[in-house]
């Protein structure tokens, strides 16, 4: 395996954990997992100080929280019931009466429809909630390993520019604001690391893609 399919495999491993955590709360089963398999202690891709503080924050709560707790702040954050503390949908945090559904969100399904995606069906969710926009990405990957394996770098330059759009013109705007007030509400360390482990990582994205683009 070449350097580049080593990083699209780390890329990939990352988007396939955080979307998982945030498409639902872990189960007994799944927190079992990560407290003896230290997914996060393990991190595949090098973060900045501040992530990896958050690194360590969620392996440690991974090992005492129980799954019980999890869920219910996984509800109290982002489902409900009442009003749920931190939206998960882009388009709250894009438009000033922060409603749900705007141009952002037509936006998201246009990236999606150019790949032959759609989720409203499969999610029952507005297509601009984290959780898909996370299962986008992830799908892109996949896709970008499967270039390299048939040499097409055609394809992959129009995957890693897409992802690169995907990631400047919608996940790094918005999901700083979900951080910090998932941050801010959530009452497990579990949370409020993991909204750091995201923040680091979409910021490391930003920054990898572009490199990527200009060498390749």
């Amino acid at each position: 395996m070449d350097d580049r399919s080593i990083l699209y495999e780390a890329r990939l491993n990352v988007y396939a954990l955080l979307q998982r955590l945030y498409q639902a709360a872990p189960d007994a089963e799944l927190l079992g997992w990560l407290a003896a398999e230290h997914p996060f202690l393990n991190f595949p891709i090098e973060l900045d100080e501040e992530a990896n503080a958050a690194l360590l924050e969620v392996d440690r709560d991974c090992v005492v929280v129980s799954a019980d707790r999890l869920v219910k702040d996984f509800r109290q954050l982002y489902i409900g019931p009442g009003a749920m503390r931190v939206p998960p949908w882009e388009s709250v945090y894009r438009n000033e009466e922060h409603l749900l559904f705007d141009r952002h969100t037509l936006q998201v399904r246009e990236a999606y429809a150019r790949h032959g995606m759609e989720f409203t069906q499969i999610y029952r969710a507005p297509e601009d909630s984290l959780a898909i926009e996370l299962e986008f990405m992830k799908v892109l990957t996949e896709r970008l390993l499967r270039a390299v394996e048939l040499s097409d770098p055609e394809a992959e330059s129009i995957l890693l520019e897409e992802q690169r759009e995907f990631v400047n013109r919608h996940l790094l705007i918005w999901v700083p604001q979900f951080v910090a007030l998932t941050q801010k509400q959530a009452e497990t360390k579990f949370y409020r690391g993991l909204a750091g482990v995201l923040n680091g990582f979409l910021t490391w994205e930003g920054q990898t893609l572009a490199l990527m683009l200009e060498t390749a």
